[in-house]
């Protein structure tokens, strides 16, 4: 049963003690209801958390939902990437969100108890800042993949230069690199690993590209390699580390109040310029 302070931390609203402790009973009576229809069945059941892969992206927090597809309820069932489930009293839910697909309950392996946070309306009832927020206790699930054959990152070969792009952001390049030789030195530089399709137009990497920055909150990489990150326009002096399924650039972002640049047709400004012609989209200078 979850607790009351466990409730409050989960829903941060400004209520009156009095509207705290309805709103209580409120989570209370779902959990109640949810455990009496669905119980601590050991099969693919509603709201039950499911982690796949769809060769692209790995969901680790996936849901069985309501069954949007029509499908035959005793052998398959509806599972929804990223979504928000209302329930108005835990006996049934509606989900916003999505991809939904539609799996075989015979493709799932059971691998232990979870928890999975739903909401409903609250006391006033539905309104603007009236819904609350409460964890039931679920079934976790996994349709087995192989996280090495995920394929987290498309390598584009184009004329206007070699592009990465993450599956996760399909809107903008994690990373672009003026030529093919640019590209293959830092590649091996990082240990970024790639498979090229059969044309040699891309390739795919189960490594995902990221940049991130270090600052007075966020610690220093200790176990980076160095190398240029262009950063906010800069070439700066960073550091890229590498994890099994991710490469991430790191540079540090330090504010600095009224910095003055160097004037133009200055030796410090022809130097600035030189490192950022050499290194801009060629992280190597090769």
């Amino acid at each position: 049963m979850i607790t009351f302070e466990k409730f409050k931390k989960l829903n941060q609203h400004r209520w009156s003690d009095d509207e705290k402790q309805k709103n209580y009973a409120i989570a209370l009576e779902v959990e109640k209801n949810y455990m009496e229809k669905f119980g601590s069945i050991k099969e693919p059941k509603l709201g039950d958390i499911v982690e796949f892969s769809d060769g692209y992206h790995v969901y680790k927090h996936a849901s069985i939902v309501e069954n949007v597809y029509f499908e035959d309820p005793n052998t398959r069932v509806c599972i929804c990437e990223n979504g928000s489930s209302h329930t108005h009293s835990g006996r049934s839910f509606q989900t916003s969100g999505g991809a939904f697909h539609g799996m075989d309950k015979a493709s799932l392996v059971y691998v232990g108890e979870d928890e999975n946070i739903v909401w409903t309306w609250g006391c006033h009832g539905a309104g603007a800042d009236q819904g609350i927020y409460l964890p039931l206790k679920v079934n976790r699930w996994i349709i087995p993949y192989n996280p090495k054959e995920v394929k987290r990152s498309t390598v584009y070969f184009l004329e206007d230069g070699i592009h990465i792009q993450n599956s996760e952001s399909c809107m903008c390049y994690a990373h672009t690199f003026i030529s093919r030789k640019a590209f293959e030195a830092w590649a091996e530089y990082t240990g970024y690993e790639y498979q090229m399709n059969e044309d040699g137009s891309r390739a795919f990497s189960p490594q995902e590209v990221k940049q991130k920055c270090w600052t007075e909150v966020v610690s220093k990489p200790e176990n980076g390699k160095p190398i240029k990150v262009l950063a906010n326009g800069h070439i700066r002096d960073g550091l890229v580390t590498k994890e099994e399924f991710c490469i991430t650039e790191w540079w540090e972002n330090i504010y600095k109040p009224n910095q003055k640049q160097p004037a133009y047709g200055t030796p410090e400004y022809r130097k600035q310029m030189e490192e950022h012609w050499k290194y801009c989209n060629n992280p190597m200078g090769v």
